[in-house]
């Protein structure tokens, strides 16, 4: 018992190291109210600055949540986007802004109008990404896509899936699955299947369906390429060409390529290698070699120039006239100038030296 009361009461030795229990810490969130939150770049210029109601920080104060926040986008030191959101987020310590609920976005250099439920701001590319129910306005046009983002520094908005748009008072519609808004330029650009409408009141008097196509929303024109159908209602016309230059206000289409009218209901068919088509005045011109034809009355007229009153049904054409009549008895004409009507038939062809029209008749078989 001695031995072991000895043992007991000595001290312990030097060469054991006691370590002290760890004391456990308490994260803790930071919030602050009524605040101005900023981010620079490494040049110190100011890449956001957003005041808040509230905003809580994570512990390690790289990610936040904000409310009731509105503030300035910026790109090279100036503002290129005003917003407000009820709420908001901050991510990967400032490189990353979420907006959400009842956001709107305005750039003050064009005035467009971003609304929309969430977007992304990404400080370094100068995009906001719009995520769902884009809405866009200005004085030339409205817009509305499933999905989208804003190039701040091209001012360009790119926009994706079920795109409608309204131009010119609401007087111009216009629906696809893509296109690109180059604000500064005035520009609507559109490498997918659109269709166009132009309104006069309630009435569609033209309809337009194209696979390519830009819009000067400035000049009133559309630049069709590849068009499937071009189609007027009054008059009753179908136009088709590789490039079509439509000035939808006026309602004028121009040509420099071969271009063809189709009178859908008197069955007359158009052709030129060039022309105008103005469709409110019911007058066309065609040059570069034309030619026309009815199909009811099986008549065919060639002639270098061609004018066409298609409200009066007549025709008029110059240079190297060739007139041709397949219905009753078979003859050619051919001369100088022709001027008549093919819906009825009747065609007068002369020249400036008589002896250079010539008659060529065929007579039916027995």
């Amino acid at each position: 018992m001695l031995l072991l009361g000895l043992t007991a009461c000595q001290p312990p030795d030097p060469s054991v190291k006691v370590t002290p229990s760890s004391t456990p810490t308490v994260e803790s969130h930071l919030t602050l109210n009524k605040a101005t939150l900023e981010q620079s770049n490494n040049k110190g210029q100011t890449l956001w600055k957003i005041q808040v109601q509230e905003a809580i920080y994570t512990p390690d104060r790289k990610n936040a949540k904000l409310s009731q926040l509105k503030g300035d986008l910026y790109n090279n030191g100036k503002i290129v986007l005003k917003v407000v959101a009820d709420r908001g987020e901050i991510q990967q310590d400032g490189e990353l802004v979420i907006l959400q609920d009842n956001i709107l976005a305005i750039d003050p250099r064009n005035k467009v109008v971003i609304r929309s439920p969430e977007v992304e701001w990404r400080p370094k590319e100068s995009i906001m990404v719009i995520r769902k129910g884009l809405k866009g306005n200005h004085p030339e046009l409205e817009v509305t896509s499933q999905e989208g983002s804003y190039d701040t520094q091209q001012q360009q908005l790119t926009l994706m899936g079920k795109i409608v748009g309204l131009a010119e008072k609401k007087q111009l519609t216009l629906k696809t699955e893509a296109l690109r808004w180059l604000v500064p330029q005035h520009k609507i650009i559109s490498d997918r299947r659109m269709e166009i409408s132009r309104f006069k009141g309630k009435e569609i008097t033209d309809q337009v369906t194209t696979l390519k196509a830009e819009i000067q929303l400035d000049r009133k024109i559309v630049l069709i390429q590849d068009n499937l159908e071009f189609k007027s209602l009054k008059p009753p016309l179908q136009l088709a060409g590789k490039v079509l230059e439509w000035h939808y206000q006026d309602r004028i289409v121009t040509s420099s390529q071969p271009l063809q009218i189709l009178d859908y209901q008197n069955k007359i068919t158009v052709t030129g290698n060039q022309g105008k088509v103005d469709l409110n005045q019911n007058m066309a011109w065609l040059t570069g070699g034309t030619q026309s034809q009815s199909e009811q009355n099986q008549s065919q007229l060639f002639a270098d120039q061609l004018t066409w009153n298609m409200q009066a049904q007549t025709i008029e054409g110059l240079g190297n006239i060739i007139y041709q009549q397949n219905k009753g008895v078979k003859f050619n004409l051919t001369g100088d100038k022709a001027i008549g009507s093919l819906q009825n038939n009747s065609v007068i062809v002369t020249s400036n030296q008589p002896e250079r029209v010539v008659t060529e008749i065929y007579p039916s078989p027995k």
